[in-house]
């Protein structure tokens, strides 16, 4: 699909300032950068050697992943320069959903967190889900399905109550494939008001969707999706 609009004129398009919608757009690009810079590491030889040794098996499980890359993204965000734009971003994983009343091990729990204070003074976090994608059927029964996407549209407390969110696709085969074809559902399926790619900061083009969270009297969230190659 041709990229025809940028981030910040498709959160435009749906009624925010463009004040808000280039923070929002700068913060987001600067997340799912880290994301991406923490895979490059992890998948470093050394590195991805030293990760294997504490996994249970030879194929690392979806918890295992989600620890290795929020170990290696807050390595980077601890090492950045003072004054970057990395500096001022908080990463989590396995973080606990504000609200779910819950405790220990029943908390609901979302896969990263990312938590930044604009100069305005105000405070916005990006929470991401990631689900395995081993087979085309795993689209449905994963990662669109309750305890994927659902977590940002059904699930209460919703993992984030913020204008947008993001999920991640851990491709452990063809990791080349999985963005057309969770294009082509989002398409086709009943889910998303609007899909398509959109343009972002440092040349990244990235899969975007709409989706209503009327059950829980919210704004619709704008989701941004991205894979991982694992395989």
């Amino acid at each position: 699909m041709t990229v025809t609009i940028s981030l910040s004129e498709w959160l435009v398009d749906r009624g925010h300032t463009p004040q808000e919608a280039d923070l929002w757009a700068d913060f987001i690009a600067d997340a799912l950068d880290l994301i991406d810079d923490g895979h490059a590491l992890l998948r470093e030889s050394s590195e991805w050697g030293s990760f294997l040794g504490g996994c249970v098996k030879s194929v690392p499980t979806e918890p295992e992943i989600t620890s290795g890359l929020g170990d290696r993204m807050r390595r980077l965000r601890n090492e950045a320069p003072i004054d970057s734009s990395r500096d001022r971003i908080q990463v989590s994983y396995e973080s606990p959903t504000p609200g779910d009343e819950r405790h220990g091990i029943r908390k609901s729990k979302a896969d990263f967190r990312f938590e930044k204070k604009f100069e305005a003074g105000f405070a916005a976090e990006f929470v991401l889900e990631a689900k395995p994608l081993r087979a085309t059927a795993d689209i449905a029964g994963r990662y669109m399905a309750a305890d994927g996407l659902g977590c940002f549209l059904d699930r209460f407390p919703p993992y984030s109550r913020e204008v947008a969110a993001g999920m991640l696709g851990y491709a452990y085969t063809q990791p080349l494939t999985w963005i057309s074809a969770l294009a082509t559902s989002l398409s086709s399926g009943t889910s998303a008001t609007r899909s398509g790619h959109v343009q972002m900061a440092r040349g990244r083009s990235a899969l975007v969707s709409d989706h209503p969270r009327t059950a829980l009297e919210l704004e619709p969230v704008t989701v941004l999706h991205s894979i991982l190659d694992f395989a």
